[in-house]
């Protein structure tokens, strides 16, 4: 069962009204206006994967039609509002013969929420070398669905560690992730929903360290893109832990599709802030 099936909101909106925050409005050249999507109303602030998303589409409107998304770097400056438009400016820094470099400022009350470098490449053949996927995880369909109902129209189910029955409590290390509504076969489209995804996971559920949460807030992201993958299939994401220091934590991950491609590399830090005592 998807989580648009779970949650009655999610399940009364069509695909195409779940999807329409994927479509900005230009109010002047490299300026363009977000609306958040469909979202609980208990959820207290903007889901930073959205942002992330809603920018690389706002950058993609300004390279040339033969470029995809190579990889972007951003900084989460500020929390947004899921109840407010986004302005996103581009800044174009650059286009070379193969590669079209962007800056992008998301915008909430005249303040900068995130900021993104991001790059965009022409299809190049060459020598490859990708790294498998890791031995012994669980598929989709053997994994459980997250726990806590989270997003309308992202399906996620979370495999334990390889050797281990269950998901350890609350760790999202490990996550089979698809959309679960259909996806145009438009591949800028499957790499801004890629990247609304890569914010869903965390790299501290399974290091079980006195103080140190699973997840936190997020502080700055990176994604490079490797191989074109729909987002509307599953998708594994496995991140594992690089530094925890000065409560703030630093993971690396990978995302695989079920044929093995790798379609991803993210690198993320977060605030890891220890638990408040009662």
């Amino acid at each position: 069962m998807t989580d648009q099936a779970r949650h009655p909101l999610w399940a009364a909106h069509s695909a195409d009204e779940l999807l329409a925050f994927l479509e900005l409005e230009q109010i002047d050249r490299d300026i363009y206006r977000g609306v958040p999507g469909i979202w609980p109303s208990d959820r207290t602030s903007l889901y930073g994967g959205e942002v992330a998303a809603l920018a690389l589409r706002a950058a993609s409107h300004t390279v040339a039609d033969d470029r995809t998304p190579h990889s972007l770097h951003g900084y989460f400056l500020r929390r947004g509002d899921h109840t407010k438009p986004v302005i996103f400016m581009v800044d174009r820094d650059r286009d070379g013969r193969s590669l079209s470099a962007r800056r992008v400022a998301a915008m909430q009350g005249g303040e900068v929420i995130w900021e993104m470098a991001c790059s965009f490449s022409v299809p190049i053949d060459g020598p490859e070398y990708v790294q498998p996927p890791a031995v012994g995880l669980r598929g989709p369909m053997e994994s459980p669905p997250l726990a806590w109902t989270w997003c309308p129209i992202l399906d996620i189910h979370v495999p334990p560690a390889a050797g281990e029955q269950r998901p350890r409590p609350m760790s999202v290390d490990r996550a089979w992730i698809r959309v679960n509504v259909p996806l145009p076969d438009d591949p800028i489209v499957h790499a801004c929903m890629h990247a609304f995804a890569s914010d869903v996971t965390a790299g501290f559920g399974d290091l079980a360290m006195d103080g140190v949460p699973p997840g936190g807030p997020s502080i700055d992201h990176a994604l490079w893109f490797h191989h074109p993958s729909r987002a509307d299939d599953w998708v594994v994401y496995d991140c594992k832990p690089a530094k925890v220091g000065a409560h703030r934590g630093l993971y690396t991950g990978t995302a695989h599709d079920l044929d093995g491609n790798l379609v991803a590399m993210v690198a993320q830090e977060m605030l890891l802030r220890p638990p408040k005592e009662e």
